[in-house]
């Protein structure tokens, strides 16, 4: 290639001299750093293509004159510069792909925060349905308890008395028989209407324990505690520790029934206990129940209301449903071997703490 020197004219190739002087005058009225091409005149006189790269300066050596200034890139730096452009497009890539994951992430995020409203809503309307729910199996709950009260009522007052009336009828009427066949008539008549009476008043206290309204809630207990222990032959202690408050009817009926069940189970699957114990415990705020048996125990952890409706074993889930529509709990501690014990909570009137 021709030797190039500092204000010399490169010999560009042919007609292209003019575009190439079109080139430098463009260069000379920017600041911008223009690309370009030149077709140099090889050694061998064949043109030669080189990219290259003007711009114009300013050097106080030439009395600080506009001077236009050309850069040529060789193929080497040409390639180069290809490869920084290739990474170029590459990196313009990459961020376009990062833009279109952005924008994908913050509509996922806004889906996410539509999801999250509709899934509060949805628990604040099933808590709502489950407050609803309860309120009506309260009154549920107190519409039975009323029911039975009458119909216990009904039961001892009118049925009772009709009952006792014709038994007395049917004794008066034995002074006026002579023989041995109407007076054996009369006789398993009198039997059945024993039998009839007692089955009333087992219904009756089925229904709604008659002591629970003539004598209240402890002394109902006491007496249901002591009879318990009388046919089963079993120990059993009763205490009450605290001082005694007075209970809604809905809460004296269902410990009642509860302590029915509990000793019940105590019968049916403790085996032989040697010691059984009924503690009601008045606290500040709450009132806890306690049956406890030094019998053959269960596993506790197998009382789930799942394993229970598989086993057939419905006693204690009702139990908990029990105590769940007085808003109370119920708590059951047992090994195998070592006993069990079972604990019944209620919240009392007072500022809703818990005891210790």
């Amino acid at each position: 290639m021709t030797d190039l020197r500092i204000g010399g004219v490169p010999p560009v190739h042919g007609s292209r001299l003019v575009g190439f002087i079109r080139y430098l005058e463009r260069c000379a009225r920017t600041d911008a750093i223009l690309p370009g091409t030149l077709f140099l005149v090889a050694d061998d006189g064949s043109p030669e293509r080189h990219p290259c790269h003007g711009g114009r300066t300013r050097f106080e050596a030439f009395d600080g004159r506009v001077l236009v200034l050309v850069h040529l890139d060789g193929p080497a730096l040409d390639r180069r510069f290809k490869i920084l452009l290739e990474k170029l497009h590459g990196t313009r890539g990459i961020v376009q792909e990062r833009r279109r994951r952005t924008r994908r992430m913050q509509a996922l995020l806004e889906e996410r925060g539509r999801l999250l409203v509709r899934l509060e809503e949805d628990a604040t309307a099933r808590v709502a349905a489950e407050r609803e729910r309860d309120k009506v199996l309260t009154r549920l709950y107190r519409a039975g308890q009323d029911e039975r009260r009458r119909l216990a009522r009904d039961l001892h007052d009118h049925a009772g008395q009709h009952l006792v009336a014709m038994t007395f009828g049917l004794r008066r009427l034995t002074s006026h028989l002579t023989g041995a066949e109407a007076l054996g008539e009369v006789d398993r008549l009198l039997g059945q209407a024993r039998d009839i009476g007692m089955a009333l008043r087992r219904v009756s206290l089925e229904l709604r324990p008659a002591a629970l309204d003539e004598f209240g809630f402890v002394t109902a207990l006491r007496y249901l505690v002591q009879e318990w222990s009388r046919v089963t032959a079993f120990a059993t202690e009763f205490q009450v520790v605290g001082q005694e408050v007075p209970l809604s009817t809905e809460v004296a009926v269902t410990l009642y029934r509860l302590s029915q069940e509990a000793l019940s189970n105590v019968a049916k699957h403790a085996g032989n206990p040697s010691a059984v114990s009924v503690v009601l415990l008045f606290g500040a705020s709450h009132l806890t129940l306690t049956v406890d048996d030094n019998g053959g125990g269960f596993d506790a952890d197998a009382t789930s209301p799942l394993a229970l409706v598989a086993e057939g074993k419905l006693g204690l889930i009702g139990m908990r449903e029990r105590m769940s529509l007085v808003g109370g709990s119920l708590e059951l501690e047992s090994m195998p071997g070592h006993g069990a014990t079972v604990m019944a909570r209620v919240h009392l009137a007072g500022d809703g703490s818990v005891d210790a």
